[in-house]
């Protein structure tokens, strides 16, 4: 029940939910069950079953790019890749974080990108149509606005260093490019 008030406050009142979340304890074991498995795999499922259901009938020309054989590996590897994004965003924010005159805070920074993400991660549920993709850029647009205020008020980034975001943000497509290449080349994905 928790979980459900969290995401809630922090979709409609973020100001005061993060007021909250910087003062309060936690740990990665009960970040990572609470919020970064479940709603991981909130996306792959969706998709699976938009896959399944509504393109039974793929063909090359007009279908999802997904042959039907390579589907359930294709949600396996969108699941564990934004497992690993939520982890390396934290790990980003925390190695940059003294640079705009913040202190390394692993667990800090991790709750920044966990609670963050959680309007991104909730818009994963929609896409068992593709065309709800525009359900998910809106939601982009407040996880961004929630990552700011997270960086705020739990890493203590000042407010007008908002570059803070986009240099991590960058970082973690340059992380993530790397990461794909390299799994692409030794035959992964």
């Amino acid at each position: 029940m928790e979980m459900l008030r969290r995401v809630v406050y922090l979709v409609f009142r973020p100001q005061t939910e993060w007021a909250l979340i910087a003062e309060e304890p936690t740990t990665v074991d009960l970040l990572l069950r609470r919020y970064i498995l479940p709603l991981s795999g909130l996306a792959p499922i969706a998709t699976f079953i938009g896959m399944r259901v509504f393109d039974a009938t793929w063909d090359r020309d007009h279908g999802y790019l997904v042959p039907p054989d390579q589907i359930f590996s294709a949600a396996a590897t969108t699941f564990f890749a934004t497992i690993a994004s939520i982890f390396a965003l934290a790990a980003i924010m925390t190695v940059i974080a003294p640079m705009y005159g913040a202190r390394r805070d692993y667990l800090a920074a991790l709750k920044v990108a966990v609670y963050g993400a959680i309007p991104l991660l909730l818009s994963g549920a929609t896409l068992v149509l593709p065309v709800m993709v525009v359900v998910t850029m809106f939601a982009l647009c407040h996880t961004l606005f929630l990552y700011y205020v997270g960086a705020t008020r739990v890493l203590l980034i000042r407010k007008d260093q908002t570059e803070f975001l986009g240099v991590s943000l960058l970082l973690l497509t340059f992380v993530s490019m790397l990461a794909g290449m390299g799994a692409a080349s030794i035959g992964l994905i």
